[in-house]
């Protein structure tokens, strides 16, 4: 700066300046007075924001040990349950979570008769963890419950077989779930292989899943509404969705541009899979509020038999299918 400045001098002075060197020495400097004041400033405030915490620290531990003597008759769950505690304390729990009565007749342990098979290539009785019936009478789904600590992968063959006996008996495959109260793996063996899942299904959901294996219709051979959609890109696009889920894909992706009729697009699966009975109800995500706003309007206008519901303005509505 010292020597920016003498420059500008020399420039804009009408007479040359002699040039002066920079002299630190005459620079003000604090007096050890300012900075012993500064550091004991700094040391207090420290101070004071610690004892700000150790404040909250003991709040904290008078309402920990508060809760723990109103808590003193809780047991804390096993470190490493067995079976039977891993099924009572976990997998018990996420069942009655999904609206299921763990305690009817039928629901814990199953026998079936003559058609386990053995190592010696005979067939012997069984017991099933879990059947989960329908109001029909028939099994919607079997659990196979594996201790916490074992791969809830280890009961894959074991549910199947029970599925197997319980296909044979009441002419119905059930979905199969296996689990060891952490992990939760859904398989529907008719038609996709098994899936990690967050939890059991309820009754309505699993009925949904057995009615779909008798009355779904093959997506290919169905007619795309034209009303909705009549460009050949889109008409493609629909075509290979339709193909590549009955080929057995859970998922497809389509990138389209700008102006190319995404949404009109998604209205028309929407339109084919719900005649085709694959889906039920459906959730349409976009990234956008207003485009949450568009897009329900622009359903509304291409599907008027399907009753589309705004989950950030609206109140879901039972009726609701979009």
């Amino acid at each position: 700066m010292h020597n920016f400045s003498q420059w500008v001098i020399n420039i804009y002075s009408e007479t040359r300046q002699p040039t002066v060197a920079f002299n630190e020495s005459l620079v003000p400097k604090e007096s050890e007075a300012d900075i012993n004041r500064k550091q004991l400033e700094l040391i207090l405030a420290n101070y004071h924001a610690q004892q700000e915490e150790l404040q909250k620290a003991n709040e904290l531990l008078e309402e920990l040990k508060a809760n723990k003597e109103a808590n003193q008759s809780h047991i804390p769950a096993p470190t490493d349950p067995d079976e039977d505690l891993t099924r009572k304390i976990y997998i018990d729990t996420l069942l009655v979570e999904a609206g299921w009565d763990v305690t009817v007749k039928n629901v814990i342990e199953y026998p079936v008769k003559n058609c386990m098979p053995n190592a010696d290539g005979t067939f012997g009785d069984g017991k099933v963890d879990y059947v989960l019936w329908g109001d029909n009478g028939k099994p919607l789904a079997v659990v196979e419950a594996k201790r916490s600590r074992r791969d809830a992968n280890v009961g894959r063959h074991q549910a199947k077989c029970y599925a197997d006996c319980l296909e044979k008996e009441f002419g119905q495959r059930p979905i199969i779930f296996y689990t060891n109260g952490y992990q939760t793996y859904l398989w529907d063996d008719t038609n996709y292989p098994p899936r990690e899942v967050y939890g059991f299904y309820t009754k309505d959901s699993l009925q949904t899943l057995i009615n779909r294996r008798m009355y779904k219709k093959n997506l290919v051979e169905q007619p795309i509404n034209d009303d909705i959609t009549n460009r050949p890109y889109q008409y493609l696009a629909i075509k290979s969705v339709a193909d590549a889920f009955e080929k057995k894909h859970r998922s497809a992706l389509l990138v389209m541009a700008t102006g190319t009729g995404k949404t009109r697009v998604s209205a028309s699966l929407v339109d084919l899979l719900s005649k085709a009975n694959w889906v039920k109800r459906v959730l349409f995500l976009a990234d956008r509020k207003a485009l949450i706003s568009q897009a329900k309007k622009n359903f509304n206008v291409y599907l008027p038999n399907s009753p589309a519901v705004n989950l950030i303005l609206e109140k879901e509505d039972e009726s609701s299918r979009i």
